[in-house]
């Protein structure tokens, strides 16, 4: 695939993830992740880990508290439970994220929709290594960079949710690509 504003040499990692799917990977520090919604209105639910200090895991509550802000978007950071800056958004065309929703699961989904066995972010992580649901604002080829601040896992779950209208009732692809920046300045853009 083409991939505006990054050359192809520059890429060190690039799959496209089918609804209900999901992968994991390594990062280098200084690398950059870009998440792409390729059919619009699906969701990524991200994690992400310090590559030498597994309980050093991505913390909703640390990043909304140390961002101040429920919203996030283009210069906010990613932080840690112990308040590890991992990641920073260095580019977001959708503009609308949150991390208060969290993962489904085989118990949300039973609990939610009396159904047991159904397709779930959180198995989805397991295998890859209370608020309102809403349709997903992003359009077909929105995307999201994310600068990865030191060696980091990070799992990723195209999420599989079709009961409620945060997928917009129908799950779609995703694409990840990391890529290196170029510190001269030809190919991706300077971070």
């Amino acid at each position: 695939m083409e991939h505006p504003g990054i050359t192809g040499s520059l890429i060190a990692f690039d799959e496209v993830i089918p609804p209900r799917g999901g992968t994991a990977f390594t990062m280098r520090a200084g690398q950059v992740c870009r998440v792409v919604d390729l059919e619009g209105k699906q969701v990524a639910d991200f994690i992400c880990f310090h590559l030498r200090d597994f309980v050093d895991k991505l913390s909703p509550e640390n990043t909304q508290l140390l961002n101040g802000t429920l919203l996030l978007t283009t210069g906010h950071h990613l932080y840690s439970t112990k308040a590890t800056r991992l990641m920073t958004i260095t580019a977001d065309t959708c503009g609308v994220h949150d991390l208060i929703s969290g993962s489904c699961s085989e118990y949300t989904n039973a609990f939610r929709y009396g159904v047991r066995g159904t397709p779930n972010c959180r198995s989805n992580f397991s295998a890859g290594g209370a608020t309102g649901i809403q349709e997903l604002k992003s359009k077909p080829g929105d995307y999201l960079d994310l600068r990865a601040n030191i060696d980091l896992l990070i799992a990723i779950s195209n999420c599989p949710q079709e009961r409620n209208p945060c997928n917009g009732w129908t799950p779609t692809t995703l694409e990840v690509v990391v890529y290196e920046v170029e510190p001269t300045g030809k190919g991706a853009p300077r971070q």
